[in-house]
């Protein structure tokens, strides 16, 4: 027998009905033995590492000892029923030899068998007890590998975005079920996905039939919570995989001189020539893939833009802000000595990495207009998670620092969402919605990608929804502002809904343009919010202060964030229905809300 024969029968013996069935299907499997028991023969002719097989129906294929690698005569670009004969007569032959040496072996032997069976009954007994507790041991220690294997060296093949996708996953629950046969079956019940392993520790030898990228995704997913249901956490090992990061470096240098150079020069002699330096550098930043640090420069230039127009708004512990966290993170960067999970988070991206979550049962709190400093308008709607109690977001964005760029904000609120072409986004932030298949970023900010299921579920009155993690006294929320932003992590929304009894007083302060609205908690705390002026904006405000439709509104819920030591109010939501203070006061919501 040659070298490679014995491989290859080490490996036939490995192709079991349940690994043939799982590597092809049932149907091709049963095909495969239905012509063997028609007397389909094969020939096989063996080579230094692989064996020729010829079946006497005229098709030939060549084998090695794996089926990640055959070839056919037939047209079929898909394991074929050839290559399963090939493996199922071999099969067969080799059974068949082995039954008829240890025939001629117990015949043989067989007299001094008989004489001696009545004395070492007993001992047979234990022996076969023995063997049993081997072949039980033998059968767990042939997938100890996915326990004890060196994780770095199995996911060496993957890419860093797979990686991360799937770390992203592990965040969201996902029940599995195990089937140890004679492979080792993880089943994901929730994307009704099946990876079995095999004896060999290899992902790429796993058996999955989803395929490519999404295939490589689903087995490593599979070994991971595998691996958690065992009490193994592999985050912190993997998270540096999953960062590989490229940047300008002399970009990083460039940026922090003129920083220093203008807190050396200070604000009051800074000439305004400055703001297209800034420009210049924001393009650099961009070229030199540094999202974060883009961002950071056009905030700092829209700053200094309200500060030579002498606007209201201006703020100068918002300046120093700025200018103080991008200097820091410049300085991390040029030293060269962050990890890359740091190097990444001051970085950042120019688009966020979406990853598909299986389920997302949501229900819409609010929508909110907006314009930033850096030149971006937009609208954000907002969503709570009903099984994971957290915060998620849909936003509308448009850049408007190009010429020739604008956005209506009455235009895209009436237009109509990505997934259902008849529900207009006016509608969807009032809705309860079930999404499958939706993709998610680190942020919780779903997309309009392709591929996402939405349906619009029965709306339950905000009352009867569970929000108490999202509640909060008016103490708790004024001490927001004290808590300490992290270099390493983008600062988070503060964002909370407050039981309010009713509305005290609303008047528009002229100093700082600003419309306070004074609620009377449920808990008889007073709560000032803040809604700042602008000019698209007006009209709302105008009403607001008139005290359109405030008087009758009574026992509500207010959805309110937090920003600069004010409270800004986002919505208001009784019963079923939700009212967006910027943009829903055209469509009569306020009154048809106190009416409830």
């Amino acid at each position: 027998m040659s070298s490679f024969e014995q491989k290859f029968r080490i490996f036939s013996n490995r192709c079991t009905e349940d690994y043939l069935i799982r590597y092809a299907n049932k149907g091709l499997y049963k095909r495969s033995l239905k012509e063997l028991d028609n007397g389909v023969t094969v020939d096989y002719t063996w080579n230094e590492t692989s064996v020729s097989c010829e079946l006497s129906e005229g098709s030939t294929c060549t084998l090695e000892n794996t089926l990640d690698h055959w070839q056919c005569s037939c047209p079929s670009d898909q394991i074929c029923k050839h290559v399963l004969i090939s493996i199922l007569y071999y099969q067969r032959e080799h059974v068949t030899t082995d039954i008829e040496n240890s025939s001629v072996q117990s015949e043989t032997e067989g007299v001094t068998g008989v004489t001696q069976a009545g004395v070492t009954q007993e001992s047979e007994l234990v022996e076969i007890s023995a063997d049993q507790a081997s072949s039980s041991i033998a059968t767990v220690s042939r997938f100890s590998w996915m326990l004890e294997a060196d994780l770095t060296k199995l996911i060496k093949s993957l890419s860093s975005s797979v990686i991360e996708e799937v770390l992203f996953r592990l965040r969201y629950p996902e029940a599995i079920k195990v089937l140890e046969e004679s492979l080792l079956t993880v089943y994901l019940v929730r994307q009704n996905i099946e990876v079995s392993f095999t004896e060999e520790p290899s992902l790429a030898k796993a058996l999955c039939k989803v395929k490519q990228t999404a295939g490589n995704i689903a087995k490593l997913e599979a070994l991971l919570r595998y691996r958690m249901q065992q009490g193994i956490d592999d985050t912190e090992s993997l998270n540096t995989k999953a960062f590989d990061l490229k940047f300008s470096l002399q970009t990083v240098k460039e940026c922090r001189i003129i920083l220093a150079d203008m807190l050396k020069t200070g604000l009051a002699r800074l000439p305004e020539s400055y703001i297209a330096e800034l420009e210049t550098l924001a393009i650099t930043a961009h070229s030199g893939n540094l999202p974060d640090i883009e961002r950071s420069l056009r905030g700092i230039q829209g700053e200094l833009q309200l500060f030579f127009n002498r606007h209201v708004r201006f703020s100068m512990p918002t300046l120093l802000n700025r200018v103080s966290k991008l200097y820091l993170a410049l300085h991390v960067l040029e030293q060269e000595k962050a990890s890359a999970i740091q190097q990444s988070q001051l970085i950042g991206r120019f688009r966020s990495k979406y990853y598909t979550v299986p389920e997302l049962h949501l229900y819409g709190i609010g929508a909110d207009a907006w314009e930033t400093r850096s030149g971006y308008r937009g609208i954000t709607y907002y969503f709570c998670g009903l099984d994971d109690q957290q915060i998620y977001t849909y936003s509308d964005v448009r850049a408007t620092y190009y010429e020739d760029q604008e956005f209506s904000y009455t235009e895209h609120y009436g237009s109509y969402i990505p997934w259902l072409p008849q529900v207009t986004f006016r509608q969807f932030a009032g809705e309860e919605v079930q999404f499958n298949a939706v993709k998610v970023n680190e942020e919780r900010r779903l997309s309009s990608g392709e591929g996402a299921k939405l349906t619009i579920l029965p709306r339950s009155e905000v009352e009867n929804v569970n929000l108490e993690w999202l509640v909060q006294e008016a103490s708790s929320i004024l001490g927001y502002d004290s808590q300490e932003v992290s270099l390493f992590s983008a600062p988070k929304e503060q964002l909370a809904m407050v039981k309010v009894s009713r509305i005290l007083e609303h008047h528009f302060e002229p100093s700082t343009q600003d419309l306070m609205l004074t609620m009377l908690t449920e808990a008889s705390e007073e709560l000032v919010l803040t809604l700042p002026y602008a000019s698209d904006w007006e009209t709302t405000i105008k009403r607001l202060e008139s005290g359109y439709g405030a008087a009758a509104l009574e026992h509500f819920y207010a959805f309110v964030r937090v920003e600069q030591q004010q409270i800004v109010p986002i919505s208001f939501l009784k019963g079923n229905t939700v009212f967006s203070l910027k943009l829903d006061l055209g469509y009569g919501r306020m009154k048809r809300l106190g009416r409830l």
